[in-house]
């Protein structure tokens, strides 16, 4: 969980609190109230020292409670409490709330600045009822805020207290700030997150487990930038518009702060830095939209609603008159869950958890989707017309799934039954535990290379993936995962003994193939290609191309 988000302006033009704080409000269903905050470059002709005490030490205090006050102090010296600040480029508020109450406490609303990074907290790790837990985490003039959970900070915690005297919070996230610190002095920035993500130089720095990382390194030109982990366990969208860099969680909080910005997602092991005008990484843009129709001008209006609430709404606007249109979707979750019947378009970004458990009926989409969307759907028609999230058709059961553009990570994991055609390319573990169902790769509307850890677990059904897919990039799958596996379809009813029998005894990983499509394989296709190309006015055809084809063995 948690939200991060993270604002740079190219041509230096200051940016206000306000947008920072909209952004992370987006992104509430990513959090809690036990902890949020704000980072940004604020140069000052001293360091700016800030800590946590309990007791006031002279004039410049905030009382948070009847024990504990955050201080500013005018030079550094020991305290009863923890230092969370110390660096003249770069300023920190922490609260135990959400975005909106650090402009309550600390009225940052008057600040502005060329880079923002805002964190909002879902605790799992380090308790959420003291600030001094929240985000964002400080080394010198390195401030970082993160989503994830590392199984890496032991090690890491041991690196950093062999090289410098440090004392943790207990917080998995504040040893990035360290890491990145001392890194980013002995290699330069980029350099340092090349480490962070691979330890070829320093092995106990290298980052292990999910993390996404947006951070700003103060100095006379701040440094601004984010990075994913090298499988992508945590999402993280970049967006642009106009001389405006934007990082988030979610796809909707970077509308939310840009309405018209231009906006991917990162996969795993990429990064993206900003410094001055320059933007630099290892990252590829994925902006892949079909054309999209007007708004309807009787359409529901979800700015009206919060995050949650606008499902029941077109729930019951659905059971009443069978056709609803909805504009201005953002980040709105549980949209057509349950749906049986009936036509919904959604103008907008769709948030997480949306189409699950479908079982009938027709959703369109104009715009985006974020995580999860379709999981354990039955039946009906799905329509994307840009691009989708990770986990797309989690546990697919039946229906169909069309997506104009890009999929995330993890598409069709666990999926059982059904079709899915993605008319883009996807992210790693594509067809994870697949048990059944049709999943077809096109790589039309954008070429990109798949990503590896294709049809890791695989035991049913069938990939299609157009091109030649290197074969190290498709895994396959040992007897103990298949025993587990096909254990759990055998107590879910789903095939019986017999049919458990016979995937143990007949699991001997996977059937790869780089070839033309059969005439059996086109027949079964066709009617699919032929409504993708209908949805999008497109002119796929499957004949005389090479696809990987990708099976468990017989």
């Amino acid at each position: 969980m948690c939200g991060i988000l993270g604002l740079y302006s190219l041509d230096g033009v200051e940016i206000p609190a306000g947008l920072a704080i909209r952004g992370l409000g987006v992104m509430r269903e990513r959090g809690t109230p036990h902890g949020a905050g704000l980072a940004l470059y604020r140069p000052s002709e001293r360091p700016r020292i800030k800590a946590f005490v309990r007791a006031p030490i002279g004039p410049k205090y905030i009382k948070i409670s009847d024990n504990l006050y955050d201080v500013e102090l005018d030079e550094y010296t020991e305290v009863d409490g923890y230092i969370y600040l110390n660096s003249k480029w770069i300023d920190v508020y922490k609260v135990v709330g959400w975005p909106e109450d650090v402009d309550k406490l600390y009225g940052v609303g008057n600040l502005s600045s060329r880079a923002w990074i805002g964190h909002t907290r879902y605790p799992t790790n380090s308790p959420g009822r003291l600030p001094y837990y929240s985000h964002p985490f400080t080394a010198g003039d390195v401030a970082i805020v993160h989503n994830g959970d590392l199984s890496s900070y032991g090690a890491n915690v041991n690196f950093i207290k062999y090289r410098a005297h440090a004392k943790f919070t207990g917080n998995d996230s504040e040893a990035i700030a360290y890491l990145l610190s001392f890194l980013a002095k002995e290699l330069g920035v980029e350099e340092a997150v090349k480490e962070l993500m691979y330890g070829r130089r320093y092995r106990w720095a290298r980052l292990d487990g999910p993390y996404a990382v947006a951070f700003i390194v103060g100095g006379p030109r701040p440094i601004f930038g984010a990075f994913v982990d090298t499988q992508h366990f945590r999402p993280l969208y970049v967006g642009v518009s106009g001389s405006l860099l934007l990082v988030a969680s979610e796809a909707a909080a970077i509308k939310a702060v840009a309405p018209r910005a231009n906006v991917w997602a990162l996969r795993g092991g990429e990064y993206i830095i900003a410094e001055g005008d320059e933007v630099y990484g290892n990252y590829r843009k994925r902006y892949v939209y079909s054309e999209l129709p007007p708004e309807p001008p009787d359409a529901i209006d979800a700015s009206l609603y919060d995050a949650v609430s606008l499902a029941r709404v077109v729930r019951e606007e659905l059971a009443g008159r069978g056709q609803v249109d909805v504009v201005n979707v953002n980040g709105h979750r549980y949209l057509g869950n349950g749906m049986s019947s009936g036509y919904l378009r959604l103008w907008g970004v769709v948030g997480n958890a949306s189409a699950n458990v479908m079982s009938g009926g027709r959703l369109d989409v104009y715009g985006d989707v974020q995580d999860d969307f379709g999981d354990a759907m039955n039946g009906g028609t799905a329509v994307i017309y840009g691009n989708a999230g990770d986990a797309l058709g989690q546990a697919k059961r039946g229906g169909e799934i069309y997506v104009y553009g890009d999929a995330g990570t993890r598409a069709a994991i666990q999926h059982r039954g059904g079709v899915l055609i993605i008319g883009g390319s996807a992210g790693k573990y594509l067809g994870e535990y697949m048990g059944g169902g049709t999943v077809v790769v096109l790589r039309a509307t954008n070429d990109e290379e798949v990503g590896d850890m294709i049809a890791r677990g695989m035991v049913g059904g069938e990939l299609y993936i157009r091109g030649e897919v290197p074969r190290e990039y498709v895994e396959g799958v040992d007897r103990r995962s298949v025993e587990r596996y096909a254990r759990s379809l055998l107590l879910d009813g789903i095939i019986d003994g017999d049919k458990y029998a016979r995937l143990v005894e007949e699991s001997g990983g996977l059937l790869v193939e780089q070839r033309e499509l059969s005439e059996e394989e086109i027949a079964k296709l066709a009617p699919y290609i032929a409504r993708f190309n209908s949805l999008f006015n497109k002119n796929i055809k499957l004949s005389r191309e090479i696809f990987t084809i990708i099976k468990p063995k017989a």
